[in-house]
């Protein structure tokens, strides 16, 4: 018995480190509680007392989390917002709210879409019939496409005056332009050479009585653009008329049927590509029928041929007279008569000189 109850009485302490270790986790807990409070006094657990420290701890190191936070937060919000913040090197607008391209210059539709309002169905009937007329005369064709080139001349120089860089420019510089222009359209009707030595004169001659009379070059440059822009295509159709009236007509009907099919096309449409597409076809409609009445100079290949040449060369000349405009939408209406012809009167021209 004696034995028996002394194991029972050893058992409690054989059975004491058990509960010594089940007793540790909070002893332990209750050391690192107190080493937390002192938080760097006590020499015990140095990891809760650097926790205690970065949770109580300096303004230096809460500064520097800071700033590191907010650096971090605005590289994922795509870049600093702050004051010295560098300029993008894309301009997304230009000075007057056009959209601008990488370098600066605005990023502009050269094929401008046509105004829908105003009398624009019966002017234009107007003029393919005075224009198709026109070739069948000497004396006619020199009045209308000089009248024409003249106003579009005047039309262009105004536009350019309205522009900073050219507000010095005299009213009466565009007048003169204008007179230019009907020049170079009557020296085409006098001969090829006289026309093309105007050409090169005349808008010379406008640049130096301008800058002679105390203004920049800049300020006559606008006058210079609208000589040479409404005279071109003028002298072109002159100089084709004078080969005979069939290539003329053969032109200002396909022109026109384009500039129809273009101008009805375009004017309410979301493409730009819908108007361009639309006057090829009535032009494809034009250059059928003169392969099959095969007009002279051309037989049935190159009159396809010539209506190949038209039906790139119409929106290139809307396109160029665009390029040398301040914006594709001034308000030019009698250069935008004359614009396809710029590139295919020129062109046609040419293909009756080598067919002829």
């Amino acid at each position: 018995m004696a034995s028996g109850s002394g194991g029972t009485g050893r058992r409690p302490v054989g059975d004491a480190p058990v509960r010594t270790s089940r007793r540790k986790p909070a002893g332990k807990s209750q050391r690192d509680g107190s080493a937390a409070k002192r938080s760097g006094k006590s020499k015990g657990d140095g990891s809760a007392g650097k926790r205690s420290g970065k949770s109580k701890g300096d303004g230096s190191a809460g500064k520097k989390s800071g700033r590191s936070e907010r650096k971090s937060e605005g590289k994922s919000k795509g870049g600093n917002r702050t004051g010295t913040e560098k300029p993008s090197a894309v301009s997304t607008t230009a000075g007057d709210g056009q959209p601008a391209a990488r370098d600066g210059t605005r990023a502009r539709d050269l094929l401008a879409r046509p105004r829908s309002t105003g009398p624009r169905v019966t002017l234009g009937l107007g003029w393919f019939l005075l224009a198709s007329a026109s070739v069948f005369n000497r004396w006619s064709v020199l009045a209308l496409w000089g009248l024409a080139s003249a106003v579009a001349a005047v039309q262009v120089g105004r536009t350019w005056r309205e522009q900073p860089r050219a507000a010095s420019m005299p009213a009466w510089a565009p007048v003169l332009g204008a007179v230019g222009a009907a020049g170079c359209v009557g020296a085409a009707g006098v001969g090829t050479a006289l026309g093309g030595v105007s050409l090169i004169v005349l808008p010379v001659l406008l640049m130096i009585i301008v800058t002679v009379a105390g203004n920049k070059p800049a300020a006559a440059s606008g006058a210079a653009i609208g000589l040479v822009l409404a005279a071109v295509p003028a002298m072109a159709v002159v100089l084709l008329a004078r080969e005979g009236w069939e290539p003329a007509l053969f032109l200002v009907v396909a022109v026109s049927f384009y500039d129809a099919g273009y101008h009805i096309a375009a004017a309410e449409s979301s493409s730009r590509l819908e108007g361009p597409v639309t006057g090829a076809i009535g032009l494809l409609a034009v250059t059928f029928t003169a392969s099959a009445f095969e007009v002279t100079p051309f037989d049935r290949v190159t009159a396809w041929m010539a209506g190949g040449v038209l039906l790139l060369a119409c929106p290139l000349g809307q396109m160029l007279v665009s390029a040398e405009l301040p914006t594709p939408e001034s308000s030019v209406p009698a250069m935008r008569r004359l614009d396809s012809y710029l590139v295919a009167a020129p062109l046609m021209l040419a293909a009756v000189w080598v067919l002829s």
